[in-house]
């Protein structure tokens, strides 16, 4: 939608940014305007106050009064906008200028107080505007202490320039609003382009483009953020991508041997009639088939949990050095038939779930003594490292794994000797499983091998 847009909005807020500025820069100009009109209004009429109070002043005697409005009229020639009309105590008019008629509201003006600025009144008749001032002058003349003194000026051109003023500034104003959103569109567009590079960078993206990247460098400082963090993104995407690809391809050669397996033996079965002891030896062989897919399935869903952050894991005190006893005891006859020793050393707790940990160790400790010499020994020590961190080494002595594979351990489906692979009990799933264990756990695992020696460490937080 045309609101959702963000040039769109830019050129609104342009507009009506540009609008609020005009509109007060108008508003303080068209109060300067009138005041200066006022002061000009007043300036006039005070001049002509002045003027009229000079002859007042200059009556003494009964000739200077009827003098007094010949000489008044003409000091108005040339004023036609100008209105005066002159009192004197009795009210009788001494001079009024004609055609012109003063609005109640001076009647009840003060006429003690000298006029002033503030004392000027603004009043309206018909279509015309009007200022004046009402004020008492004292004369001279014996028996007319005083005269009242009413003049009026008429402003209709300078209201006539206020309004064109006024119609000046809208005009002003629509334009400024106009000419601001169209070059706030104009602005918004082309500051939005690193956006729309980004996006083409993005359509680009597919499953054979997934090392498309952005260059952080080439965008503006504002979207630096953005487009490293796209990236990263991408990077991670990338990754789960081929690891997706590589788990499909793994789990494809994993299944087909069992598979495969449980063909030819059914095909075998079926090639002749056999007796009840043979089909019998067939459906145990295919069971223990079908027992390796189904611990494989197993520890594949656990792997997909573990990936999807469902592998939640216990909060039970745990002691590490009880689960080892109970390892070694376990798998005590399967290392004296290949001759090895298992020893252990060390006591640690930690918090965790026991079973997943007890799952973790028992894949360690399987692999030690599988892959360890013949009269050797596998070690299993429990260290404090700190008071919040506990280490669990598993030492085993024989080969020693090439560099090049260590990387690789935990990665599933990976065995040290795939020519090996198909003979021993497993899929190559036990070690990335226990890495997925001390993950959930909040630990890590690493291993190191060399001279005849490899040794795989977990370390764990003591409260997880």
């Amino acid at each position: 939608m045309l609101s959702r847009s963000i040039t769109f909005r830019l050129a609104l807020l342009f507009a009506l940014a540009t609008m609020l500025l005009l509109a007060g820069i108008g508003y303080f100009m068209n109060r300067s305007v009138e005041s200066h009109l006022a002061d000009m209004d007043w300036g006039e009429i005070h001049g002509k106050w002045e003027l009229t109070r000079n002859l007042i002043e200059e009556v003494h005697t009964p000739a200077d009064l009827a003098a007094f409005p010949q000489l008044l009229e003409g000091a108005l020639v040339g004023h036609p906008e100008l209105f005066v009309v002159v009192r004197d105590q009795t009210g009788q008019r001494l001079f009024a200028t004609s055609g012109f008629s003063f609005p109640q509201q001076f009647a009840a003006a003060d006429t003690d107080a000298p006029p002033s600025y503030s004392t000027m009144i603004t009043w309206h008749y018909g279509e015309h505007m009007f200022r004046g001032i009402k004020a008492s002058i004292a004369s001279g003349l014996d028996g007319h202490p005083r005269f009242s003194v009413d003049i009026a000026l008429e402003t209709d051109e300078h209201r006539h320039f206020l309004d064109h003023f006024h119609s000046l500034l809208v005009t002003a104003l629509v334009f400024g609003m106009t000419t601001a959103a169209a070059l706030g569109w104009f602005i918004a567009k082309r500051g939005l382009l690193p956006v729309r590079d980004m996006a083409a960078v993005a359509r680009n993206i597919s499953v054979s483009h997934l090392g498309e990247r952005l260059r952080p460098e080439s965008v503006p400082l504002e979207l630096r953020d953005l487009a490293i963090a796209f990236n990263g993104m991408l990077s991670r995407l990338e990754d789960s991508f081929h690891r997706l690809t590589d788990f499909s391809s793994d789990i494809a050669h994993e299944l087909r041997t069992p598979i495969n397996n449980l063909m030819i033996q059914s095909q075998v079965a079926l090639s002749q009639a056999r007796n009840i002891e043979q089909y019998q030896e067939v459906i145990a062989s295919n069971l223990e088939e079908f027992d390796r897919l189904a611990r494989m399935i197993a520890d594949m869903l656990f792997l997909a949990k573990a990936d999807n952050g469902l592998m939640v894991a216990g909060r039970e005190r745990v002691d590490l050095g009880t689960e080892i006893e109970r390892l070694a005891e376990f798998f005590g006859p399967f290392a004296e038939d290949k001759g090895v020793t298992v020893v252990t050393t060390g006591t640690g707790s930690v918090t965790g779930d026991r079973i997943m940990l007890q799952r973790a160790l028992a894949n360690l400790l399987s692999n030690a003594i599988t892959h360890t010499s013949p009269g050797g020994k596998v070690h299993i020590r429990l260290i404090k490292e700190t008071a919040l961190l506990q280490r669990i080494e598993v030492e085993n002595h024989g080969k020693a794994i090439p560099a090049g594979q260590l990387e690789r351990i935990f990665d599933r489906f990976y065995r040290l000797d795939p020519a090996r692979g198909a003979a021993l009990d497993g899929a190559g799933l036990g070690l990335a499983i226990t890495k997925s264990i001390v993950e959930a756990h909040k630990g890590c695992i690493g291993v190191s091998s060399d001279n005849n020696s490899t040794i795989f460490t977990i370390t764990l937080p003591v409260a997880s």
